[in-house]
């Protein structure tokens, strides 16, 4: 791994990035082709085979089986460098953690709820409270309401890994990712964050919310498997979009008249890369989109196999264009074949961080999947994130004809079945780091500002923390009494029960 020398004039802080290896590795793997649809239904029966409610798995096709869990965010893209490092070589160790039997699939993605019911959970009761304080409320409610936005409809940010692996049957299956939950809760507890498994009626709900232009709850429906069996229907027919269709279009798909989807996929890599894109992409609060990396681990001995067999026909080549250059009365050194040298070096590279460094290689794609309301909110939006990935000097381009299994590899079922793969080391790999920062949002709590990072708003309830003290630290005149002011204000009114002591050493 390498490392950004700090500037010694400035002292700044030391940036976080990795260098790629041997970036053009490329792995073809088997296409999966999608049957192409004749009605809703069937759009469905191309995400999953069978699922088992109790264990919350799901089949997906005859011998592949996949498992999701939800981890709560950590503060990264704020932390310094040493913490940095020490979150990303922690995620590599997670990474290394799986066979190449496996498949990991990282989703960070926002589940839309009505804004009013979510504003419930944060404003506060004017109807107990006498004039003054019924007052001071309504100000607190001003702002938090402010903060949410007047949007019909906000996105909740989830953070998802799901793992696919290959099993003879759905017990097979079970006990090995049993197995699995145990590592990757004592992974994320290193990582000082929290993962549980997914249940089947959330991970169904990804689909369905995807596919329909309104929540299901809006259409009576709270558990899709107890909908399905009360009105004697399949759980295709209850997921399945209620409006046609239509992939007509080669670079996104639409739903009715008022929901379109397109997916992109990350084509070049610069050099060296940073997590700053990925932290970019799922901060954007404005539009509905779906950031999905699709990793997959292959086999050490058939990587360094390959690799050693790539050397060794490049510098055939090389001997080759040598004696042409000798024959000719000319030097090889003089018209120096720069990009063959290159990639000589780069599969060399390569072969030093599996042999010496102990590196795995993954092939792996980022996707990104955007939702919108009309056509052209959605080129807006994919505009939005092409500008972003210029920013880094990373290349996104359409999935052209294939939305459908974009979409499908988007999602949290834990299907990798796009051609488009591109193999990379652990390290590069991991430079996707999947933390950004924490949002504290405790119901029926205090409201502290605005979330610098993720631009959410910031609900706290200190008594919930492991170690409820706090202090405000700013430069003089920024405003400490007046923020802690505020805070007694809101505590008196949530709080009434609360003693408050106020002691100023300066009277």
């Amino acid at each position: 791994m390498k490392k950004v020398k700090e500037n010694k004039k400035n002292k700044e802080k030391k940036e976080f990035f990795l260098f790629t290896i041997f970036n053009e590795f490329s792995k073809k793997i088997k296409a999966h082709k999608v049957a192409k649809p004749k009605t809703t239904s069937q759009i469905i029966h191309t995400f999953f085979k069978d699922f088992n409610e109790k264990n919350s798995i799901i089949q997906l096709d005859d011998t592949h089986y996949s498992v999701c869990f939800e981890y709560q965010d950590i503060s990264f893209a704020k932390a310094n460098y040493e913490e940095q490092e020490n979150i990303f070589l922690k995620w590599v160790e997670f990474l290394h953690s799986f066979n190449y039997n496996d498949h990991i699939q990282v989703v960070c993605f926002g589940t839309p709820v009505k804004t009013n019911d979510y504003k419930q959970k944060f404003i506060y009761n004017e109807n107990n409270l006498n004039e003054n304080e019924s007052k001071v409320a309504n100000e607190f409610n001003t702002l938090i309401e402010l903060a949410i936005g007047d949007k019909e409809e906000i996105l909740c940010e989830k953070r998802q890994v799901v793992i696919t692996t290959k099993a003879e049957n759905m017990k097979e299956a079970q006990d090995i990712f049993l197995q699995y939950q145990l590592r990757a809760e004592e992974k994320f507890k290193e990582l000082k964050s929290k993962i549980k498994r997914v249940n089947i009626v959330e991970r169904l709900g990804s689909l369905y919310n995807i596919f329909h232009n309104e929540l299901a709850e809006e259409n009576g429906i709270d558990n899709f498997i107890k909908y399905a069996i009360d009105n004697k229907l399949s759980i295709y027919d209850v997921l399945a979009p209620k409006q046609d269709v239509s992939f007509r279009e080669k670079n996104y798909i639409k739903i009715g008249e008022d929901k379109f989807i397109r997916v992109l996929y990350v084509s070049k890599l610069p050099k060296s890369i940073t997590p700053r894109f990925y932290n970019r992409i799922t901060t954007i609060t404005n539009y509905n989109i779906i950031t999905t990396l699709n990793i997959t681990p292959t086999d050490p001995a058939k990587v360094i196999k390959m690799v050693n067999k790539k050397i060794s026909g490049m510098k055939t080549e090389r001997l080759e264009k040598i004696k042409k250059a000798n024959k000719n009365n000319y030097s090889y050194e003089a018209v120096l074949d720069e990009k063959l040298e290159d990639a000589i070096s780069d599969a060399q590279e390569l072969r030093d961080a599996l042999q010496k460094k102990k590196q795995k290689l993954f092939t792996n794609n980022v996707l990104i999947c955007i939702q919108a309301s009309s056509l052209d909110e959605l080129n807006k939006a994919t505009k939005l994130v092409k500008s972003i990935g210029n920013e880094y000097l990373i290349s996104l381009y359409n999935l052209d004809w294939q939305q459908l299994e974009g979409v499908q590899n988007c999602l949290p079922f834990g299907w990798n079945t796009l051609q488009i793969q591109r193999s990379l080391t652990s390290e590069s790999t991991a430079t996707n780091v999947p933390f950004n920062t924490k949002d504290l949002m405790h119901e029926d709590s205090i409201f502290y500002g605005i979330n610098l990072v993720s631009k959410n708003p910031v609900f706290c309830d200190r008594k919930k923390l492991l170690n409820g003290n706090g202090c405000v630290l700013a430069t003089s005149g920024a405003g400490k009494s007046f923020s802690i002011k505020l805070l007694i204000e809101q505590v008196l009114l949530r709080y009434p029960e609360d003693e408050i002591c106020v002691i100023d050493p300066q009277r």
